[in-house]
């Protein structure tokens, strides 16, 4: 649709500036991806010379030395293969692609490919050649490709003369015969395409028997041979080279065969395809299908072709485009590097067509001078790059709101609440009024706990930053308080199209018309309602419904009507579409975007540029004292297009309007002259200086794609509340209609949205789905859906504080986070509350006491933390010094450069010193050390070794060091190590479950420093890339793990085994990850023997010192007991072992006479598959089986019993115990009592002593 150029802006002189690195990529430059690959470059391979089989890969959207996801899963049999295959594969592939480029203006046939190849690789090459036309990599565009022809079957080798009657065929299939045949047809089969189905179907046609009873066998043997070849190695081996040979090519044959003869028996649709749509995405869609041999209808509602591709013929001399205009990206680069796990991204496929037809193409040039729309002058190049920086600051802090507070918080924010904001905190309020009127959202007043300091603008400065908004609110086709300030930008990762962009001489749509030769289009055919169903063949389809009253019967429908029509609800679905699609086709924005083209009998510009701007007011409240335009908008004529040498020499200028200005102008129904005199108002301030020669136009057009019945919209964008999966949401097969209603379009394209190449390839797409249904295939389409994983999703979730471990020494920052971030409301009261008087939501004054203990608390706090810090300088001017001695004597025997591992001895000594590095000079020294000595594959070998113990520890370092600009450098070093380390051996549930990924995503994806902060978003783009292509081939092997509605036999035998990749994956989620060390601490002690009882002899020899001699009898009595018990038990266990062998002589006579005596029919079938041999092994498993369980509960018993018998001795003893402490009190009274009668005695003797 209407797509906005990718210009860089510059200053007025034109010099291209220096990259500015802010995380809001300039959206005019859709997007400045040399940064983004600047900020993601993580290999030396940028400076590698490119290749021709790069190039060529890269046209096509492919990685030359890596498969893609769609490769990866639809040649599940080459990944099987390793990597010999894989690399034999992708040499087929990039010579397939090669030659297609060699001449891209004739279609490429197998033929062609075949007869340059050697014949080992034919197969390889026809698989290649076909998975490459269907996904728009070859034979695409305005030329005719003939539809493949049906596959050749193999010749079948001369039958041998018949020594013996025809039907003297075996009568008896023997399991090893059938063995021996099946065995020989699986070494010939592809496995990603033949069924076991096929296969027995083939033997039955060799040896004229039915195998139906043998099905069962059949599997068995494909079932072993998939899971170990090398078992089958000797089958077959008998016979000759050349008699293996004849067999081989005689298997093979019978199974293409077989192959045909089912293929042919399969219900398949019958009815054309209905594509609703002629726009790029459905001519795309209906070429693909015409050129693969399907019937397909177009119907257009309007009395041409193109859609929002629209070129004017009519209205000026010359034709001009009023919808989309620009190729966005007119050649390949090999060696961008994206956010997706592969290199290189491919061209806007409508610059191959424009070759194809001869086209000219204009290439837009850099620059882009800037004028004050209101003085009429030229901007100066140190205003203009002022200004910039204000901008790139503003919109730097803007990302790192989204990445302090988190997709989910920020998700219902638009651009205008955070620009203005972001405007009111550095400038003031007079700047924050012309970002967006009402926004609401959330704001901080400081960054990192330093306040900021406000700089004011001026008049011109705030008209300047405001044509950055304009210019914004064009590349999303919508004003700011409408667009999502969380996933604006969400394809930026993607990459975009390579090469400079480029306008078509003579207009867009003649690729749409060259695209539209040959097809049957029915035109003002204006679609009302599509009845869609599922079933098999033509039991299911389409009913499409026009407003004519006329009906269209298909198999499939392909609905590419713009979101505008499907968000008004112009197409009624029956049966309705699922929630989640209805709820995305809301969610989803779209846009407006209008052009004023005025041609003029003479230039009065400079014809040296392809566009310049001019800055003028939001809303001027004193437009007709300034005569400035009275309806205002920043986006009203903010952009002039210079389409001279586009039109072949004519004069004419282009004024864009965008944002809230578009809607007005078309919300009032403006006139023409209206909107012409607009433009002509900013164009004579501009140039004032040859007022004379600004003529006024002599014809005017212009576009109004939002009243347009039939677009409703120009593109789409990300509003408030959306992402990149309502794209995806939007591009899937609907699930109700089992694949028959197709959907595609440039709101259907997450990577390449609001452009011409991004609806070509949905259209391939749903051609693809199509594809499926009418060649007969089973379930639901596969989506092709490819995700990004974020560093949050590698992260996981986490309820746990976020607070700084004890070590750490930033406690305002943590102190910061754990009070929250305050919303804009609370910040925006503060603010404009005055001086000295109350203001809402605060306490009122506080009395003096409560304000000296505030104080108070407050220079203790200061106190501490001086203190602790002079801590950890003494710290590290002693003990700092001594690590990093330590470190630099334990690998200066290791040459630098990373050239060769490192000794054992290093390795374990690093291993073993780094938990014990305490200081940031020991932990930064030995980070860097490790960078510098040790390959990448040691290094995440020394992370993972000890289940992770040295990458949970790094996790500790990064929690502990400050977020403040003095940790600078350690928090560097250690980044370093992390992006040293091979993603795809330390995986994703390695950083997550260790800490790293969490503590990166929370303290260092938004920190203060830009150094930090870029390196930190490099670790998350190599773990983003690995995680994501670990993903694609799990769901790849998912999606073919459920396949809806195919039988075991109907499967391809690939889809039985895992892939080698995914199961590499997945054993992860089988290990146990231990950061801390207390899992591995627990299983040492389950591991460990348990600790050995005490014996009734030690308990015996415990109770010696006792006076009393009955405990240790009663002790000896209770081990005697127990002796006996267990001695009982182990007799009873030899009976039982001596009973069990007895029994299983008996049982092996018994299972012989049961497999002799069993009917070949029945539920017995599974058991009869194998020979008797295997049979009883099967049962004497289960009975030994059986035997160790009984067993075991023997052992268990006597076990019990013995504890028993040592808890009731060990009872004896305390009793004994006991009685000893109550005889011990007693004598001690009786003692007492004597003593006392003693005393007693002698008193009453000396009373009487005395009495005498």
């Amino acid at each position: 649709a209407g797509r906005r150029t990718d210009i860089v802006r510059s200053s007025g002189s034109g010099i291209m500036g220096q990259v500015k690195k802010y995380a809001f990529r300039r959206r005019l430059e859709k997007h400045n991806y040399s940064l983004l690959g600047a900020e993601l470059s993580d290999s030396d391979a940028d400076d590698a010379e490119v290749t021709p089989a790069m190039e060529a890969a890269a046209a096509a959207g492919l990685d030359a030395s890596a498969l893609s996801h769609m490769e990866a899963r639809d040649f599940a049999h080459v990944t099987r293969g390793g990597a010999e295959r894989i690399a034999q594969y992708l040499s087929v592939r990039n010579h397939v692609l090669q030659m297609w480029q060699k001449d891209t203006g004739a279609s490429l046939t197998i033929e062609r490919c075949l007869s340059s190849m050697p014949s080992d690789t034919a197969d390889l090459a026809r698989e290649s050649h076909a998975w490459l036309q269907k996904h728009g990599a070859i034979n695409y565009g305005a030329i005719d490709v003939p539809p493949p022809k049906p596959p050749t079957p193999e010749p079948e080798p001369a039958p041998e003369p018949a020594s013996e009657p025809e039907d003297a065929k075996p009568t008896t299939i023997t399991d090893e015969l059938l063995t021996e045949r099946t065995v020989a047809y699986l070494r010939t089969a592809d496995m990603n395409t033949t069924t076991e189905k096929q296969i027995r179907k083939a033997i039955e046609a060799e040896l004229g028997a039915d195998l139906t009873e043998k099905k069962l066998v059949v599997r068995a043997i494909v079932t072993g041979f998939l899971e170990d070849p090398e078992k089958y190695r000797d089958v077959g081996k008998g016979k000759g080279a050349e008699e293996r040979r004849e067999d081989a090519a005689k298997a093979k044959a019978a199974v293409a065969k077989a192959k045909a003869d089912i293929e042919a028996a399969k219900p398949k649709p019958t009815k054309p395809v209905i594509v609703v749509g002629a726009g790029p995405a459905g001519l795309a869609a209906a070429r693909m299908l015409a050129s693969h041999g399907h019937a397909c209808v177009v119907l257009e509602a309007r009395d041409r072709v193109g859609g929002r591709v629209h070129t004017d013929g009519s209205s000026l001399s010359v034709p001009v485009d009023m919808g989309a205009s620009i190729i966005t990206g007119c050649a390949p680069d090999a060696k961008r590097r994206t956010g997706q796990p592969w290199l290189g991204v491919r061209a806007d496929p409508s610059a191959t067509i424009a070759a194809q037809l001869g086209l000219g193409l204009k290439t837009l040039g850099n620059k882009l001078p800037l004028y004050d729309g209101v003085t009429g002058e030229l901007v100066s190049d140190a205003l203009d790059a002022r200004v910039e920086r204000h901008r790139d600051a503003l919109m730097d802090r803007a990302r790192l709101r989204v990445d302090r507070e988190g997709d989910d918080a920020t998700s219902k924010m638009s651009l205008a609440e955070v620009i203005e904001d972001e405007l009111e905190q550095a400038f003031g309020e007079d700047a924050a009024a012309d970002a967006g009127a009402g926004a609401d959202g959330a704001g901080e007043g400081e960054e990192d706990g330093e306040k900021r300091e406000k700089v004011t603008l001026t008049a011109r400065e705030r008209r300047l930053l405001g044509w950055h908004w304009a210019n914004l609110e064009y590349g999303c086709s919508a004003p700011l308080s409408k667009i999502s300030m969380a996933h604006w930008n969400q394809d930026e990762p993607y990459g975009g199209f390579g090469g400079p962009h480029c306008m078509v001489k003579g207009g867009y749509g003649q690729i749409t018309d060259a695209l539209a030769a040959g097809l049957e289009i029915r035109r003002e055919v204006v679609v009302k309602k599509v009845e869609h169903f599922g079933g098999e063949g033509d039991a299911g389809g389409v009913v499409v419904h026009a407003a004519n009253g006329e009906t269209f019967e298909g198999s499939a429908c392909i609905v590419t009507a713009p979101l505008g029509c499907l968000k008004s609800g112009d197409i009624e679905f029956v049966p309705r579409l699922s929630e989640a699609k209805s709820v995305a086709i809301q969610r989803l924005g779209f846009g407006r975007l209008n052009k004023v083209v005025m041609e003029f009998e003479k230039s009065f510009w400079d014809d040296d540029v392809d566009y310049f701007g001019a800055a003028r007011e939001h809303y001027a409240p004193d437009a007709q004292a300034t005569g400035d335009d009275p309806i205002g908008g920043r986006g009203r004529m903010f952009m002039f297009w210079n389409l001279k040498e586009t039109c072949g020499g004519a004069s004419v200028l282009v004024a864009l309007v965008a944002g809230s200005a578009a809607e007005a102008m078309e919300a009032d129904d403006e006139s023409e002259s209206s909107l012409a005199a607009s433009a002509m108002g900013v164009l004579r301030r501009i140039f004032s200086d040859r007022v004379d020669d600004v003529t006024t136009p002599k014809k005017v057009a212009v576009s109004r794609w939002g009243s347009d019945p039939y677009a409703k919209g120009s593109y789409s964008y990300v509003a408030v509340g959306s992402s990149a999966d309502d794209y995806d949401e939007l591009g899937r097969p609907e699930k109700s209609s089992g694949g028959r209603l197709l959907f595609a379009g440039e709101h259907t394209c997450k990577e390449h949205p609001d452009t011409v190449g991004g609806a070509m390839l949905t259209g391939w797409r749903a051609a693809r789905h199509a594809l499926h249904v009418m060649n007969g295939g089973s379930g639901v389409p596969f989506d092709e859906v490819f995700k990004l994983v974020s560093l949050a999703d590698i992260a996981g979730s986490d309820d746990s504080d976020d607070s700084d471990a004890s070590g750490s020494d930033d406690s305002d920052d943590e102190d910061e986070a754990d009070r929250g971030i305050k919303t804009k409301k609370e910040k925006t009261k503060k603010r404009r509350g005055k001086k000295g008087r109350h203001v809402d939501g605060e306490d009122g004054p506080e009395d003096d006491e409560k304000a000296r203990e505030r104080m108070r608390r407050r220079l203790e706090k200061e106190k501490q933390e001086r203190m602790e810090q002079l801590a950890r300088e003494q710290k590290e001017m002693t003990d700092g010094k001594e690590e990093v001695k330590r470190v630099l004597r334990l690998v200066s025997a290791c040459p630098d450069g990373a050239s060769a591992p490192v000794d054992a001895v290093t390795f374990d000594g690093m291993l073993e010193m780094m938990p014990s590095l305490e200081t940031a000079s020991g932990r930064g020294a030995f980070c860097q050390s490790a960078v510098a000595k040790m390959p990448r594959g040691q290094l995440a070998s020394l992370a993972l070794t000890d289940e992770g113990a040295c990458l949970a520890t790094l996790a500790t370092w990064l929690e502990q060091v400050t977020s403040k600009p003095s940790g600078k450098e350690l928090s560097s070093k250690m980044l370093k190590l992390l992006l040293a380390l091979d993603a795809n051996a330390v995986d994703a549930r390695a950083l997550r479950e260790s800490g790293v990924a969490r503590v990166v995503a929370d303290r260092f994806n938004a920190h203060s420093v830009p150094e930090v902060r870029l390196l930190a978003r490099r670790c998350a783009h190599h773990w983003s890339k690995a995680a994501s292509a670990a993903k694609a081939r799990r769901d790849a092997h998912a999606s073919k793990a459920a396949k809806a509605g195919l039988a075991p036999e109907d499967t391809p035998l690939g889809d039985f085994i895992d892939d080698d990749d995914a199961s590499m994956d997945d054993s992860d989620s089988e290990r146990e990850y231990d950061p801390d060390g207390k899992r591995r601490k627990k299983r040492a002690e389950q591991s460990a023997p348990p600790p050995k009882p005490r014996t009734v002899e030690e308990i015996i020899e415990s109770a010696a010192g006792l006076d009393e001699g009955f405990a240790a009898a009663e002790a000896q009595r209770l081990k005697l007991e127990a002796d006996a018990a267990l001695a009982a038990a182990r007799a009873a266990a030899a009976d039982a072992r001596a009973e069990a062998v007895r029994a299983e002589e008996v049982a092996k006579e018994r299972l012989r006479g049961v497999w002799d005596s069993a009917p070949r029919v029945g539920k017995k079938q599974k058991l009869r598959m194998k020979t008797f041999e295997d049979f009883a092994k099967h049962k004497t498993a289960k009975r030994e089986h059986k035997k160790r369980q009984r067993l075991e509960r023997e052992r268990e018993d006597a076990e019990d019993a013995r504890m028993e018998a040592e808890e009731a001795a060990a009872a004896a003893v305390s009793e004994v115990r006991s009685q000893r402490r109550r005889s011990n009190d007693e004598d001690r009274k009786r003692a007492e009592r004597s003593e006392w009668q003693k005393r007693v005695s002698g008193a009453l003797r000396r009373e009487r002593d005395d009495d005498r």
